[in-house]
């Protein structure tokens, strides 16, 4: 097609669209970029200088896939727009350079939004890395995918374009795996076990990139080093391991198989825990907390002191609301992803610099 016949073809298109926007009684609204909120929300808030910002509260996978010419004009012409493709069961999520990986025990899959490139597709149905019930999961370096399948026991690695690569067994190893967390060269995999009532065997296995068995970390107890129904873990960037010891109520850390540090207690208040879900740490060594009872997340300083609880709790599924939070996971520009799990939807909240924080109560006091 030459020039002037693309030429046309757009004219007409054009007069088309405003033809039937106008015959509609409305006009044409463009599409939204993906990662622009409705109404901004801030923690903390005004007149504090806000770190964070909620950016969007993702539902469909059609929020972010391209919308080719055919189907806008489709749409425009009968109304109808593309199946939702929503999220099932979500548990687990992993997100890096802009794709996030959000396992779903529903489906028993992992969905894949590429929001940088505006594509979705699933992993985890083909062959050898069909999953069965998949829990943790997490990335290294290399964009490399690793997925704890509790129903066959074993832990699944994909590449960055979820083809399945090899597996770990995990059979007769650990009594319930659940979280996993990798480090970024992927020579260590920590693969948490929860164990159960009636099981001692509460803890951390460790595996190298081939699969064999290092070391295990504790068993069920609540001296430093021990553990009481663990679910997930993450590495620092200095290669510390921390483990969300949600029994016990607290976070430990350790450096190989020396427990170093560990903080936290049962309780209400802030900096305090009541059902911890999930773990995460920001480039920066930070530590990330999420609480399904609190409906919060609550963010740590290395050394363990409380920096920020952030989340704005409520029943009604509202944008930014959080009713029951479960697996998080901070990317390396410090964007946070949070698993709503009783709505089906991610929540994303982006950092400020301290320009735009003070950008934002410069307009604030102006008001």
């Amino acid at each position: 097609m030459d020039f002037s016949t693309r030429h046309l073809a757009n004219q007409i298109r054009l007069i088309l669209l405003s033809f039937v926007a106008l015959t509609a009684g409305c006009s044409f609204q463009p599409e939204q970029p993906p990662m622009i909120a409705k109404e901004p929300q801030y923690w903390p808030k005004p007149p504090d200088r806000p770190r964070f910002v909620h950016t969007l509260t993702l539902r469909d996978a059609n929020q972010i896939l391209a919308e080719s010419e055919d189907d806008q004009m489709e749409r425009i012409l009968t109304g109808k727009k593309k199946p939702p493709i929503t999220l099932g069961k979500p548990f687990a999520i992993a997100a890096q350079h802009g794709r996030l990986y959000i396992t779903d025990t529903k489906i028993n899959q992992v969905h894949v939004f590429d929001i940088a490139r505006r594509k979705y597709f699933r992993l985890g149905f083909r062959l050898e890395g069909r999953l069965e019930s998949p829990r943790g999961i997490a990335l290294d370096a290399k964009q490399n995918i690793y997925v704890v399948d509790a129903g066959a026991e074993r832990v699944v690695i994909y590449d960055s374009y979820g083809l399945y690569r090899r597996h770990i067994d995990l059979t007769d190893k650990l009594i319930k795996p659940t979280g996993i967390a990798v480090s970024p060269d992927g020579s260590n995999i920590y693969v948490v076990d929860t164990g159960g009532i009636d099981s001692t065997e509460h803890g951390v296995a460790a595996f190298d990139a081939e699969g064999n068995l290092l070391y295990r970390l504790g068993k069920r107890g609540a001296a430093p080093g021990d553990f009481n129904l663990p679910v997930d873990a993450a590495v620092s960037p200095n290669g510390l391991l921390y483990v969300l010891d949600s029994g016990n109520f607290r976070v430990q850390v350790f450096d190989g198989q020396q427990v170093v540090q560990h903080w936290g207690e049962v309780g209400t208040s802030p900096g305090q825990f009541a059902r911890p879900r999930s773990i995460d740490l920001d480039p920066a060594g930070n530590i990330y907390v999420s609480d399904a009872q609190f409906a919060n997340i609550q963010i740590f300083s290395p050394q363990g002191q409380l920096l920020l609880p952030m989340g704005k709790r409520g029943i009604i599924d509202q944008d930014g609301v959080l009713t029951l939070v479960a697996g998080i996971s901070i990317d390396e520009s410090g964007r946070i992803y949070a698993i709503e799990q009783r709505h089906k939807k991610i929540e994303i909240y982006s950092p400020l610099t301290e320009q735009e924080g003070r950008r934002i109560l410069s307009d604030y006091s102006a008001e």
